[in-house]
């Protein structure tokens, strides 16, 4: 079903190119007067997802002429018109040709920020410790929505926040599982052990096999990661009811596993048991 108007057409000709020109313009006006440059997110999945998300707050769309078709066969919730440009105009638009947008590109404001009560009801959740890699956290949010958790914690400070590389790697992610900040992971560990979760640190020194972390299937739990090159930090382990490990099996203890494909296997394991 099409919910989508049309209203500016360009297929290789000079009048979108002056559109894009004159978009140009308006960002470097923009960033001279002090204000912040358009929020884009990009790729066939986090823009479809974004469409049908009706808390998303869309400005404007780009597509080009071969994804109408794709538009077209979805339910959006967000009435809005799009805008078709070709591969190198939409390029000349995020000021980079090294982006895989994948002709789908949408010019819209953050999603708004969740309190942490919000996960007070939650039955599995992520935190992440000063994980600073937008792919990492996209690739987190991919595994945490298919394995059932409702949200992911990281810090304001240490932490990217919401940007179209992240939103690129989430693949849709990003509008179904909560980006929540917070300022102080320490203590929201805290905030959540009191409220019953249990808090699960993963570590390549824990004491506890993932796949031997003994689960009360009632009880709430939140997964806590660490950065590839530092880990948790000291505090945060201290704030963690069980520190587990993932086995390697590798017979020279070779370690390969990022701290998504790490994140992917624990949540598995932990959506398991529940």
């Amino acid at each position: 079903m099409l919910f989508l108007n049309i209203n500016f057409i360009t297929i290789n000709g000079k009048k979108s190119s002056k559109k894009v020109v004159k978009m140009r313009k308006n960002q470097a006006k923009r960033h001279q007067k002090g204000n912040s440059n358009p929020h884009y997110i990009w790729g066939h999945h986090a823009v479809i997802s974004a469409l049908k998300n009706k808390n998303r707050k869309i400005k404007k769309l780009y597509i080009t002429e071969k994804n109408i078709s794709i538009i077209e066969k979805i339910d959006i919730k967000n009435e809005h018109s799009f805008t078709i440009l070709t591969l190198n105009e939409i390029d000349k638009l995020l000021l980079s040709n090294s982006v895989t947008h994948q002709g789908f590109v949408m010019e819209t404001l953050k999603l708004e920020k969740k309190p942490i009560e919000d996960c007070f009801n939650k039955n599995l959740i992520v935190a992440l410790d000063q994980v600073t890699d937008p792919q990492n956290i996209g690739a987190i949010m991919r595994s945490a929505k298919v394995f059932g958790a409702k949200s992911i914690i990281t810090t304001k400070k240490h932490s990217p926040g919401e940007t179209g590389s992240l939103a690129k790697a989430a693949s849709g992610a990003l509008e179904f599982v909560d980006f929540i900040e917070v300022t102080n992971l320490s203590s929201t560990l805290t905030t959540l052990s009191k409220e019953g979760f249990l808090v699960i640190g993963l570590d390549e020194l824990g004491e506890t096999n993932i796949n031997e972390v003994k689960i009360n299937n009632d009880q709430p739990k939140v997964l806590v990661m660490g950065s590839e090159g530092k880990g948790l930090r000291r505090l945060t382990k201290t704030k963690c009811d069980i520190m587990a490990f993932i086995e390697n099996k590798a017979e020279d203890n070779f370690s390969t596993l990022n701290v998504s494909v790490s994140a992917a296997i624990s949540l598995y394991q932990l959506s398991s048991s529940s």
